[in-house]
């Protein structure tokens, strides 16, 4: 087999499995942050207001991660500076 094909194949393994790591992550992150969110306002209905606030901006974090992984596995992708 030709070095630069198993390179390649390499290479798409990889972004594979840093994008979908990054999905299934953020995935189960803002479940929690959802489950947890409704757990809450069940016991305190008074705060809703707040505790919604708060965990759309934790939401907002969680989804960087995989917008950040996205960027790296089309930076790995296009530029691979393996080979």
């Amino acid at each position: 087999m030709n070095e630069a094909v198993l390179i390649d194949a390499m290479t798409l393994l990889a972004v594979a499995i840093m994008l979908g790591g990054a999905a299934i992550g953020s995935a189960i992150g803002i479940g929690g942050v959802g489950a947890k969110l409704i757990e809450s306002i069940a016991r305190q209905p008074s705060e809703a207001a707040m505790l919604q606030n708060k965990a759309f901006l934790m939401a907002g974090m969680l989804d960087a991660l995989p917008i950040l992984s996205v960027a790296l596995a089309l930076f790995i992708l296009f530029v691979n500076p393996v080979g």
